[in-house]
């Protein structure tokens, strides 16, 4: 299998926030005439661990690998920030796209290795208090140490809302491609960029298509479910499923890393408009030992496959996570948790 080859440049990218430009996902893959959703780019590295790709394909191409763009830089509107002299070119904009280096290899060998991983569970779930009317991004990002400089990816900048034009748009030029100030507002306002400047990293992030997630109410923090889980779901069950995806669903954030997300709508999971939903709940990321899903090849070959997990957690926590208000639990190298509280309205988020 293949990787991707950028010149060097040194820089570092730590661990972002959910708040995402776009919720596009990769469980499907487009047919010939079908209109593709713009998705953030791969910033940071990436290593698919059983070497199938985001959307259940062999990563032996940029299509297997189900990320957008390819390694051959597109740079097309450049937008500047005020104080700086660099252009920019911004993630969801159809005019520009970029490719960080990633890898398939790990079991394309007579040396299979074993990919271990740290989990890094969002901010959003470590540090904040929900209440029960909440919609709340469940974000999960796998990560791994390389060899210093073994991989390489682009510098990333982010933005507190659309920065200028560098320079003025001729005036046939088709604008649709671009971010509005009023997409913008109804998403986030937080936008990400890179000037085109690559970096040597020593870490990247890892893309298994055995990860499950699991939401179960509990009996207290600590505790033991109290129910049938409200939410049980491995990506690999959205495989060839051409519907608005409602499983677990992996994605590119807008700093460019690969990471899980699911949006938890407490409300719309549980039944009941009166039912009390405050309490303990326990959020389970595990990685189911086979994925066995179907395929599809054009509009009729169908491709059962089955793929032997190749991700393992590693106990160590990781540092964001250590300080967090709710601290993960590792249970094996195939599943970790975190319990956390859910409050009345009149106090959470």
């Amino acid at each position: 299998m293949r990787k991707n080859t950028l010149i060097t440049s040194a820089c570092a990218i730590g661990f972002t926030g959910f708040l995402l430009l776009s919720a596009t996902s990769f469980n499907t893959a487009a047919e010939p005439g079908e209109e593709e959703e713009v998705s953030n780019n791969l910033s940071v590295p990436a290593i698919f661990a059983e070497g199938y790709g985001l959307g259940g394909f062999p990563a032996d191409s940029d299509k297997g690998s189900g990320l957008p763009g390819s390694s051959i830089p597109v740079w097309g509107t450049a937008y500047c920030a005020s104080g700086d002299s660099r252009e920019y070119f911004l993630q969801l904009d159809e005019t520009s796209s970029w490719q960080a280096e990633w890898s398939a290899d790990a079991l394309d060998n007579s040396n299979a290795q074993p990919v271990y991983v740290t989990v890094d569970w969002s901010d959003d779930i470590i540090d904040k208090v929900w209440n029960n009317k909440s919609v709340i991004p469940i974000g999960v990002a796998l990560v791994t140490d390389l060899l210093p400089g073994s991989m390489q990816g682009y510098e990333m900048t982010s933005f507190a809302g659309t920065p200028p034009l560098c320079y003025p748009l001729p005036e046939d030029t088709e604008t649709s491609m671009l971010i509005s100030s009023e997409e913008e507002s109804d998403e986030v306002d937080e936008i990400w960029g890179t000037d085109g400047s690559v970096y040597a990293s020593d870490m990247a992030s890892v893309y298994s298509v055995c990860a499950r997630l699991t939401i179960q109410k509990i009996d207290g923090q600590g505790g033991e479910p109290v129910a049938e889980p409200l939410f049980s779901s491995a990506v690999y069950e959205g495989f060839g499923v051409h519907a608005r995806p409602t499983w677990y669903s992996a994605m590119i954030d807008g700093s460019g890393k690969i990471l899980y997300l699911h949006n938890w709508n407490l409300a719309w999971q549980q039944k009941g408009g009166d039912e009390d939903r405050t309490g303990w709940y326990r959020l389970t990321f595990s990685l189911d030992p086979v994925a066995t899903y179907t395929t599809f090849e054009g509009k009729w070959k169908q491709i059962l496959r089955t793929v032997d997990c190749n991700t393992f957690l590693l106990a160590t926590l990781h540092p964001s996570d250590e300080a967090g208000e709710y601290k993960p639990v590792y249970v094996s190298a195939s599943e970790m948790y975190v319990d956390i509280q859910i409050i009345d309205q009149q106090i959470g988020e």
